[in-house]
């Protein structure tokens, strides 16, 4: 009886011990990952383990509300900035629609393009967050659809009162550009408003050029996928000599790069014209 009930014992501690390295070698411990946790393999790019992510381009797109990015980029702005207003409310509206690779997207890596890159005012993130997603829709025709929402933004009197309904401050006075550029852009408006760059009422208007600037690539996108969008930004006539001549391998001097209004910062006589 005794020997009995000692074997029994050590039969069942032996099936628990197996039992709980079988568990454990599962989940990855003891040196053995499961499937969903795996590591790339050494010399693997991560992409490549990850379902979707290595998709090549054009990434799947459906027609998206361009009023619920609106909103969805002006409320991301108090949370990440301008880049990542626009990115994330763009790539978050075609994954709920679409999923695929958009779902390995980390949205938080467009936080590195508030204020025209960690604030130096270059590019206007708003912009550069929806560029990104614009070329992952539309892989080869980035430079039409992308030339057209530059080119809007330099000409658009930001902000709009389409987010007034639910925006933090209301009616506020709106400048035009002339350039993609952030320092530009808002040094401009905040001159007119007689705003400070760190306060509220810059904050409010960037929110609400994140949110113009999302929706606006939203239905150049929607157009483009019912073969619908035909780019109509051209030059202004004030400058469109200037490139003419200094920009482009067609132009006689091919010495300038950029495509916005030159005379933003150079008058004739700084360009050496008569």
């Amino acid at each position: 009886m005794s020997n009995s009930k000692v074997s029994r014992r050590k039969f069942i501690a032996t099936g628990l011990t197996f039992a709980a390295g079988a568990a454990l070698a599962g989940c990855g411990v003891n040196g053995a990952a499961s499937p969903a946790t795996a590591e790339p393999a050494k010399g693997q790019p991560v992409a490549a383990a990850v379902s979707g992510a290595d998709q090549p381009l054009p990434w799947p797109y459906e027609v998206i509300d361009p009023e619920v990015v609106r909103k969805r980029a002006y409320e991301n702005y108090f949370e990440g900035g301008c880049c990542y207003a626009a990115g994330k409310a763009i790539v978050d509206s075609i994954n709920e629609k679409v999923g695929g690779p958009w779902g390995n997207i980390p949205t938080d890596m467009f936080k590195y393009g508030k204020g025209g890159a960690l604030g130096w005012g270059t590019l206007c993130g708003a912009l550069n967050g929806s560029l990104l997603a614009i070329n992952l829709v539309t892989g080869k025709d980035v430079d039409l659809i992308g030339n057209e929402l530059i080119g809007w933004y330099t000409m658009f009197p930001f902000p709009s009162t389409k987010m007034d309904s639910y925006a933090k401050i209301t009616n506020q006075i709106t400048t035009i550009s002339n350039s993609p550029l952030c320092h530009v852009s808002v040094s401009l408006w905040a001159s007119a408003a007689n705003a400070k760059i760190n306060g509220d009422e810059k904050a409010n208007r960037c929110a609400k050029v994140s949110g113009d600037t999302a929706a606006e690539a939203i239905m150049y996108l929607n157009n483009w996928k019912e073969g619908k969008f035909t780019p109509a930004y051209t030059p202004g006539s004030e400058f469109a000599s200037c490139l003419t001549c200094h920009n482009g391998a067609k132009s006689m001097l091919d010495n300038e790069q950029g495509k916005m209004s030159c005379l933003q910062c150079h008058d004739e006589k700084s360009q050496g014209h008569p």
